[in-house]
């Protein structure tokens, strides 16, 4: 036999022996979950994201939504109601974006496998809108499925949004104001006071 036909000899044994190359295989599992983010190149979309932060449990996407003073100048800001400002004191003295990241994450922390989250925007309304700031105002229902039996899982009411547009010209919350409703229901800044800690 001539040293090429060895050859081929061996390439086919080989090839018979080993795996198949031409069988398809089971696609590998994702390491992330899918990430529902849009560029905020305008103001609303920045609302869209929050939603689906909530829905996908995506805190990298929820930061997104908040200004930082090394794109945009300026830093984060949240202010609670009144009545959450009261009850968990010192939780609210400096909140910043990392007190977003940690307030989040402790949530998600609390949310069992199976289970989910949900945001919905109400009356979405435009106070101001400038090519570079904008005013939101909002009636909010956020429900979370989480597993501590002494927090409620769903907080709503009204919030003021101010935003801005950083240097990549995509649109960030800058400033939040919790607005109180006059009821006593459990609010964002409740959930906020409850998991920040």
């Amino acid at each position: 036999m001539k040293p090429y036909g060895t050859v081929l000899v061996l390439i086919i044994t080989a090839t018979q022996l080993g795996c198949n190359i031409f069988e398809t295989r089971d696609p590998e599992a994702p390491s992330q979950s899918s990430s529902n983010y849009i560029p905020p190149t305008e103001p609303s979309l920045v609302f869209s994201n929050m939603i689906n932060a909530f829905r996908d449990m995506n805190s990298v996407n929820y930061l997104k939504s908040f200004a930082d003073s090394s794109t945009s100048g300026r830093s984060f800001g949240f202010e609670p109601t009144p009545q959450a400002k009261l009850k968990y004191g010192g939780v609210f003295l400096n909140w910043t974006k990392q007190s977003e990241q940690q307030y989040f994450e402790n949530v998600r922390s609390k949310i069992p496998s199976g289970s989910s989250a949900s945001l919905a925007f109400d009356a979405l309304t435009v106070q101001s809108l400038q090519s570079d700031s904008a005013q939101y105002e909002a009636t909010y229902r956020l429900t979370v499925q989480h597993s501590v039996a002494s927090i409620p899982r769903e907080a709503q009411g009204r919030a003021q949004f101010f935003l801005l547009a950083d240097r990549s010209r995509n649109w960030v919350i800058w400033r939040w104001i919790d607005v109180p409703t006059g009821t006593s229901a459990f609010t964002w800044s409740d959930l906020k006071g409850e998991f920040g800690q």
